[in-house]
């Protein structure tokens, strides 16, 4: 008698597992020895550092023995966001929870966004089986209005509408009226607006722009905390929406990944406000002086209105852009060039890290001029 378990299957050519990947999403990034990392946009300032480095000396391992306690940090961000706990979902970073939104309705079909923006997108759209329904910004202007995406929106079946304010790509920021004439559209819809605010604490008064939004039924913020507390390394974000639609995402264990640790460094970072205030403070004023810098240093490059913690310059033309972003990284300077997205013909992206990064930037860009790029 034979053992089928031996029998090899033939492979049958129409098999869904016998596809390529493209492999895109693959994490490959790599730290190398004096590089400065401006094109990712995390929080490189040494008083951040000096806080978790505080955490890192206090932290007991035998909390890495046992699963996290959830509740303390809960509370805190309550406070924080003005919620209700049972408005909040943990997870281990905001894509995750970006991930959980599509899966937990998978009656919905559609994603309707400005583009450009987050790479995830078309991963989640992938995941869940929705369609992208991007909307470029004003060929014009190149400025996004939110009243575009509510026209799109109305002419299609329910959606995640998404918004990123200030936005991931040029800064823009959205202001509290044109967000809640959205809000009121997606609601009269019955669709569902997708807040992601990773860069909103480095706009001045940006926290009052969204917190009517708060709480609504048909509103969903997502908020990282890789950009404001410098956690990127830590992975943890935090979902804010409505109790009934929070109960959809728990019923797909998001908390399950995030780690004590990680914990741990949010609830010092939350108790250290004032000194991660003062940080975003001063990002603000750097961030003028940056633009103001680069643009006297560079003539022809001109600098977009910005809510997070970077810069975007429009520039001449794609070759310049090219030549500008090898520079910096033949100096160990790592940026953006956006040319080619949606609204931003030929423009690159610079962090605001401190003083003494934006004085070796603005340096080896006037170097790089002066010595024929114009």
């Amino acid at each position: 008698m034979t053992d089928e378990t031996l029998v090899t299957a033939p492979e049958r050519a129409g098999s869904p597992f016998r596809r390529e990947s493209t492999g895109r999403f693959r994490n490959r990034r790599v730290r190398v020895p004096d590089e400065i990392n401006l094109k990712s946009c995390g929080l490189l300032d040494s008083r951040a550092a000096a806080v978790h480095r505080a955490t890192l000396a206090e932290f007991d391992p035998n909390d890495v023995l046992t699963y996290p306690i959830l509740r303390p940090v809960y509370g805190m961000l309550a406070d924080r966001f003005g919620v209700d706990v049972d408005s909040l979902v943990l997870t281990s970073g905001s894509d995750p929870g970006l991930n959980l939104l599509t899966r937990a309705f998978p009656e919905v079909s559609r994603i309707v966004l400005h583009q450009p923006n987050f790479d995830g997108w078309a991963k989640f759209a992938a995941i869940s089986g929705c369609v992208l329904d991007p909307v470029a910004p004003d060929p014009g202007t190149g400025l996004f209005d939110l009243r575009d995406l509510t026209r799109r929106l109305r002419a299609g079946a329910p959606a995640f509408v998404v918004v990123t304010t200030p936005h991931s790509f040029t800064g823009q920021v959205h202001g509290a009226r044109e967000l809640a004439e959205l809000a009121d559209a997606v609601a009269e819809h019955g669709s569902l607006l997708v807040v992601d605010t990773a860069y909103l604490a480095f706009t001045e008064g940006g926290e009052e722009q969204v917190r009517e939004l708060a709480g609504l039924r048909h509103v969903v913020r997502v908020n990282t905390f890789s950009k404001c507390y410098g956690l990127s390394g830590a992975r943890i974000a935090v979902t804010v929406a409505h109790p009934a639609t929070a109960r959809h995402l728990f019923d797909l264990d998001p908390e399950g990944p995030v780690s004590s640790l990680a914990v741990a460094l949010l609830q010092r970072s939350l108790r250290e406000e004032a000194v991660f205030a003062g940080i975003w403070a001063d990002v603000r004023q750097l961030r003028a002086r940056f633009a103001a810098e680069v643009e006297r240093a560079v003539p022809g490059w001109r600098a977009r209105p910005s809510g997070g913690n970077f810069v975007t310059w429009d520039v001449p033309d794609r070759a310049a852009a090219k030549a500008a972003s090898r520079h910096l990284l033949d100096q160990g300077i790592v940026v953006r060039d956006l040319s080619g997205s949606p609204g931003l013909p030929a423009a690159v992206r610079i962090a605001v890290a401190n003083e003494a990064v934006v004085r070796r930037v603005v340096g080896a860009l006037g170097d790089w001029y002066r010595g024929g790029a114009a």
